[in-house]
């Protein structure tokens, strides 16, 4: 059996590694189930046993440099679990994403009101998860994007997303809605017909950006919640 002590001296290696503290405690956990295999089974010393076991995990928790800002060390396990969520969630974004995004495009073709109607309670549909979420989750909420600070999840960074996403819809979309709605039907006009003289681009950009930014950060708050819970209940944590 391992003892608290040696448990302790696990952790205090791999807080060492920068690891969000749900990967740490899943390395760790499958750290303690390699050495008890080992000094049960294979009746070796700790000491013994834990060299073999780090030896290991040498490849997958050796420090290079992430690809984003701060520019900072992480382990190539971490930097490889962050490019494989950042894509499953990439696409499963746009797989809701992209028919919303047809609909109301095609939709303009035929009906102005009904396209107007469709942005608006899309719209107000994030306006209210966000306040639905800042009461509910309100600590949670507010440790997204804090990685800096409370290194707690590898979904903890994108769920900023959906805090800026839904702020800036608020913001760039709800107010002056009318006003912003004919000026992105304006230039879907002049799109459709290959009107180019007084196109403006913006409009129709700034009327799907931030509703992608709110989808994309939306799947990643849901699993940053998901993953607190389970820490929660696991290691006791306190946000």
């Amino acid at each position: 059996m391992i003892t608290k002590e040696q448990k302790q001296k696990i952790i205090y290696d791999l807080l060492a590694k920068n690891l969000p503290l749900d990967l740490l405690v899943e390395i760790k956990d499958h750290m303690e189930e390699q050495l008890e295999h080992k000094i049960d089974i294979e009746e070796k010393s700790f000491e013994a046993a834990y060299e073999e076991v780090k030896k290991s995990w040498e490849k997958d928790l050796r420090m290079v440099y992430a690809f984003r800002l701060p520019r900072k060390k992480i382990t190539i396990l971490h930097k490889k679990i962050n490019h494989k969520t950042e894509k499953e969630i990439l696409l499963k974004s746009l797989k809701y994403f992209l028919p919303f995004l047809a609909i109301t495009l095609l939709l303009s073709l035929y009906s102005k009101e009904l396209t107007q109607n469709i942005f608006l309670v899309v719209y107000s549909i994030i306006g209210i998860s966000g306040i639905v979420t800042a009461f509910y989750f309100n600590k949670i909420l507010k440790t997204a994007g804090q990685s800096e600070k409370r290194n707690i999840s590898i979904y903890q960074r994108g769920s900023f997303l959906f805090y800026f996403g839904g702020l800036y819809v608020f913001i760039f979309n709800l107010v002056n809605f009318y006003e912003r709605f004919d000026r992105f039907y304006r230039a879907i006009s002049d799109l459709y017909f290959l009107d180019f003289k007084n196109f403006e681009f913006f409009p129709i950009f700034s009327t799907y950006i931030f509703v992608f930014f709110w989808l994309f950060g939306l799947f990643y708050f849901l699993n940053y919640r998901k993953t607190v819970k389970e820490l929660q209940q696991k290691i006791n944590l306190k946000l």
